[in-house]
């Protein structure tokens, strides 16, 4: 059932889409405190292993320490070229491609080549910026601002389920990564309604056509919002679902959907087969990327039908995953230049109730007067 009877106000302008303004002021007050799923922590395997990645605008470098995970902002201090342009690799440890100054993992210069020409030399002020890592599953984190919520309270009371859905007895085994031609906002809003599926997906969701008002459940909170969608337990799709699980070992057998939203820009979706995690970050006012990580039960049977159904599964989702996102990506340049011209001020239906809690979110979140500020 949907929280609201009636049809919401669409509180955010046309402007609020594309101006350089809104764009700046929601990095500072949305982002900077938030924590992103960059990577998984299979990808940095071995003490040495490092990748890097852009964040919000910001270049990021994230290593594989003794002393664990760390994270720090991609520039030398010196000369402020970024310390790699590789986007990962193996290395003893952290040395500056342009004039070859090295810094030890807790960020401070370690070495500087004919360091005789910088004294005095301030050492505790050249250090490297370092960023907060955590990791919750196989998953990794960053928060961009130093001071802020922890992983597990940024993620409440999903950290254990957020844990337990994204490391054995599942996989990963597709990951997503797409630019788009439209604001942040746009990909965000698409995936928290399931109003635009017989439209969008005619070949993949659209099957399951206007989903019943009374199959599924809203839940609206102050830092996300929920929608749990009952398959029913004797669909026939469901009971094919439960025999898989049982072959696998290990997974749940609950019938339903979940879709998970943590704001600003965080989805989590939960089934018996497949979890997915995808974050929706900004590059400038009018374009966006998303990143996007599947995994499906990998189960703890090893008898040669197991695997064989594990991988079938695999594939299953791959492509219908694959597939969805293409079809999504097809309507969010059309909005983004929608807007740029509507003479409208938009409304939202109870089925897009979650896009109203949303957009309250991103006004309270701008219209704060004290702001975290930028590394």
């Amino acid at each position: 059932m949907f929280v609201h009877k009636e049809q919401l106000e669409y509180a955010l302008r046309p402007e609020d889409y594309a101006s350089p303004e809104a764009h700046h002021a929601e990095i500072d007050s949305l982002f900077l405190r938030t924590w992103h799923p960059v990577c998984l922590a299979g990808d940095l395997p071995q003490v040495g292993d490092f990748l890097t990645i852009e964040l919000a605008g910001q270049p990021l470098l994230l290593r594989h320490t003794a002393e664990g995970l760390r994270g720090y902002l991609n520039i030398c201090s010196h000369r402020h070229c970024l310390l790699t342009d590789a986007r990962r690799g193996h290395a003893a440890g952290i040395t500056c491609q342009y004039h070859g100054w090295e810094y030890g993992t807790d960020g401070r210069v370690s070495k500087v080549p004919d360091g005789g020409c910088f004294k005095p030399f301030d050492r505790e002020n050249a250090r490297l910026e370092t960023v907060p890592v955590a990791t919750c599953g196989q998953l990794v984190f960053v928060r961009l601002a130093a001071e802020g919520p922890t992983l597990a309270e940024h993620l409440g009371g999903w950290t254990d389920r957020v844990a337990r859905s994204f490391s054995s007895p599942y996989r990963c085994n597709w990951r997503y990564e797409a630019e788009f031609a439209c604001n942040w906002k746009i990909p965000v809003e698409n995936t928290v309604e399931t109003y635009h599926l017989p439209s969008v997906h005619p070949t993949t969701l659209g099957g399951f056509g206007m989903i019943p008002e009374q199959a599924q459940k809203h839940y609206l909170e102050n830092r996300s919002t929920t929608l749990i969608f009952n398959m029913g337990r004797e669909t026939p799709l469901m009971k094919r679902q439960r025999r898989v699980v049982s072959w696998l070992g290990g997974g749940t057998d609950t019938a339903e959907y979940v879709h998970h939203h943590v704001f600003p820009n965080l989805v989590f979706t939960f089934a018996d087969l497949y979890t997915y995690c995808q974050v929706y970050l900004p590059v400038g006012p009018t374009t966006s990327v998303t990143r996007s990580w599947m995994f499906s039960l990998d189960g703890t049977r090893s008898n040669p039908f197991a695997r064989v159904m594990a991988r079938l599964v695999a594939r299953h989702g791959v492509r219908a995953n694959a597939a969805i996102q293409r079809e999504d990506a097809t309507v969010f340049a059309a909005v983004q230049r929608g807007l740029a011209a509507t003479p409208f001020r938009g409304c939202l239906g109870t089925r897009e109730e979650r896009i109203w809690c949303f957009h309250r979110h991103v006004l309270a979140g701008r219209d704060r007067d004290t702001r975290p500020q930028r590394p």
